[in-house]
């Protein structure tokens, strides 16, 4: 038995403690109706969520204990929070189906952690298998913010809250491919240009966070059937060009034994002809 390590690394546990008191902070907005600033509290988390793995790596201070830590900081930041915030901004009008489909979502963030937790070092590092729970947390947080901002109103928004909650839910638990992006290099040199078109992204966003935000997170969403369904066109292709060259190199192997066999028999009806004579 491995032993018991002593001590833990202070920063990026730190970060992985900040990002469970945004998320909890989303709930306790979200209880007392400040659904904007809940919304914000997720989207800090992922912030928060996505630098601790890389301050980890970065100083060498991975450890079991800080990816437990972590994979429980994500369930209440992106499992419990944004499920109770959808509740209390707009499911709970759906009365039992509204709770129903609040807990489908935590349940599938749930599972999704735990399949992740599970499938770490066997899994391709480059696809995630159903959607990340924090991109699943960033569609549900991002609609809230841009809808609370610009103070939208629309008689569909109680149907489009509780069908978006629902699909990302499921998603979750799917076996879509979502890209992971950890085959970018972000220790290796990249051109001037690349530098500027990232200082120009984000200068894009601040004109509208709210807005261009959920459009981020939504074209992520979609973006894994896209990527799933060329993912079996290629494979299906590959498969039935492995099937054509097996039948070519057989037929090949038919055609060969027939040659021989038929030269064969030449050799002996001549054989057969000169005895007669």
């Amino acid at each position: 038995m491995k032993p018991f390590e002593k001590g833990i690394y202070l920063l990026p546990n730190l970060m992985t403690t900040a990002a469970l008191f945004a998320g909890f902070y989303a709930v306790i907005a979200g209880i007392q109706g400040n659904f904007e600033l809940g919304a914000i509290a997720i989207l800090v988390a992922m912030v928060l969520d996505g630098l601790d793995g890389r301050i980890a790596r970065m100083t060498n201070s991975c450890s079991a204990f800080g990816a437990e830590y972590d994979s429980l900081s994500d369930m209440i930041s992106f499992g419990l929070a944004p499920a109770l915030l959808m509740f209390q901004w707009i499911l709970e009008d759906f009365g039992k189906l509204g709770w129903l489909i609040a807990f489908i979502y935590t349940v599938a963030a749930a599972l999704r952690l735990a399949r992740f937790n599970t499938q770490v070092g066997v899994a391709d590092k480059r696809y995630f298998q159903g959607l990340p729970s924090p991109a699943a947390a960033g569609v549900l947080a991002a609609l809230i913010w841009m809808v609370e901002a610009n103070e939208l109103e629309n008689a569909m928004l109680p149907m489009v809250g509780l069908v978006l909650t629902l699909v990302v839910g499921l998603m979750m638990v799917s076996n879509i491919r979502f890209s992971s992006f950890k085959e970018l290099n972000l220790k290796g040199k990249v051109p001037f240009v690349t530098l500027l078109i990232i200082v120009l992204v984000f200068v894009v966003i601040t004109l509208e966070p709210p807005t261009l935000l959920f459009l981020i997170f939504l074209t992520y969403t979609l973006s894994g059937p896209v990527v799933t369904l060329v993912t079996l066109k290629k494979t299906r292709a590959l498969r039935r060009q492995q099937r054509d060259d097996e039948k070519a190199v057989a037929n090949a192997m038919v055609v060969e034994k027939t040659k021989k066999h038929q030269e064969k028999s030449s050799e002996h009806k001549n054989d057969t002809n000169g005895d007669n004579s």
